[in-house]
């Protein structure tokens, strides 16, 4: 039989016939309350809409308004923010289905600024409104005083946004799974994020300089259909499993530049361990300096000479003879390259961004690192003796070094009849 390839194809067809049709609109949901300060908790959770309404995926955030006050004394005009607003202003994260939590991820700014530098060239440059910019379109939004303000495109992206940036609410039963429909659910689904410290949000000279956060709105997307929101409610009523990545930061630990050798224990079991991330910050390194506060999208590289891995009592594991410095890159992207554009001169970090300032240290458990697949991770039953790394590495000049440890496991959400049933990691 003849191959046509791809054009030339006798049954090629780039659209697909009777598409439903539905009514969107656009929602913005007033929160209560509309205001939040530093270190508060802020609760949102989805409303009920019409019997036929569903959520589009990929369309739930958060948006806020936020103003800068430049400190007491000799107040700074020049105060502006740090990269990422987005995710950079929450430090916590919690999930819950009617008060049964399903995610839960503490110093959640350093994981998801880290996560997003691995986005495409293209999404970052359209990510204004959640505050991925230029450092002069982010002071002509907050009204820094050194801000050049008719320079362009920055004055164009400021006129459209404003102050108003956006906090993703990517958690995959609003974005990689089917609608969302809170109707069709007996239990609310409800986001508690906490923010962020004045001095984790503000690049400033004065330390007392701090943030107003006003006019949170939950802002999605809605389609109207009754046969869509019928098929979804079925589902619901039924046994239905949501996967998802389970992130839990394991713990956060000081270690000293001037060591040789640093030897980290994780004892927390996992039905589907996908990796480990280490991710490295020197406090003494902020956006212009310490007196001006943290640059949120520097990791730091302490320059690991070897990695050996022991699993359950296990020597030798992941890596036969250790995981040597030439290999860091190549371990990096099967983790966070996404399928779609791994090949591709798509994504925006490289080899020597990422070896120079945005590093992190990933170990891959999974059997394969396919991103389609789900429950390849590693097995981890004997939390007694766990996971132990041995870190190698060339001395430098003493000084702190904070490590956050992120484990990230294959989770998988259960709902029945309506209702949250359990949640498996």
């Amino acid at each position: 039989m003849s191959a046509y390839g791809n054009k030339l194809d006798p049954y090629r067809s780039l659209r697909k016939p009777l598409g439903a049709k539905g009514i969107r609109t656009s929602y913005v949901v007033t929160n209560n309350p509309s205001t939040v300060d530093q270190n508060q908790l802020l609760l949102v959770r989805f409303p009920n809409l019409g019997v036929d309404d569903v959520v589009v995926p990929g369309t739930a955030r958060i948006a806020f308004t936020i103003a800068l006050n430049g400190g007491s004394g000799t107040a700074d005009a020049n105060r502006t923010i740090v990269n990422n607003l987005g995710r950079a202003i929450v430090k916590k994260i919690s999930i819950k289905m009617e008060g049964n939590e399903v995610f839960c991820l503490d110093d959640a700014d350093r994981y998801l600024c880290f996560k997003d530098l691995w986005m495409s060239a293209k999404e970052r440059k359209n990510a204004n409104y959640q505050g991925i910019q230029s450092t002069n379109t982010a002071a002509i939004r907050v009204g820094a005083g050194n801000a050049v303000a008719a320079t362009q495109p920055d004055a164009s992206i400021a006129a459209a946004y404003g102050p108003r940036f956006f906090i993703p609410l990517d958690f995959e039963l609003l974005t990689d799974h089917m609608p969302f429909y809170q109707t069709g659910l007996n239990d609310r689904l409800s986001f508690e994020l906490t923010f962020n410290d004045y001095s984790q949000v503000i690049v400033s000279a004065n330390s007392a300089a701090s943030y107003t956060i006003s006019n949170i709105a939950l802002e999605f997307d809605v389609v109207t259909s009754r046969e869509l929101a019928s098929r979804i409610r079925h589902q619901y009523s039924d046994k239905l499993a949501i996967l998802y990545n389970r992130v839990l930061r394991h713990r956060k630990i000081v270690l000293n530049k001037s060591d040789t050798t640093w030897n980290i224990n994780l004892n927390t079991p996992a039905k589907s361990l996908k990796g480990v991330l280490l991710l490295f910050e020197d406090p003494a390194a902020g956006a212009m300096g310490p007196a001006y506060g943290r640059n949120s999208e520097y990791f730091y590289n302490p320059l690991i000479t070897k990695v050996q891995v022991t699993v359950e009592g296990v020597p030798n594991q992941l890596y036969a003879q250790g995981l040597l410095p030439y290999q860091h890159w190549d371990e990096v992207t099967k983790g966070w390259f996404r399928e779609s554009f791994r090949d591709a001169d798509l994504a925006t970090n490289d080899q020597t961004t990422y070896f120079q300032n945005q590093y992190g240290l990933w170990l891959d458990f999974r059997t394969t690192d396919d991103q389609t697949l789900h429950g390849s991770g590693r097995r981890i039953e004997n939390a007694s003796e766990g996971i132990t790394l041995q870190l190698d590495k060339t001395a430098q000049t003493a000084g702190t070094l904070n490590c956050y440890i992120y484990l990230l496991m294959d989770a998988q959400l259960n709902i029945g009849n309506g209702q949250f049933i359990s949640a498996i990691y």
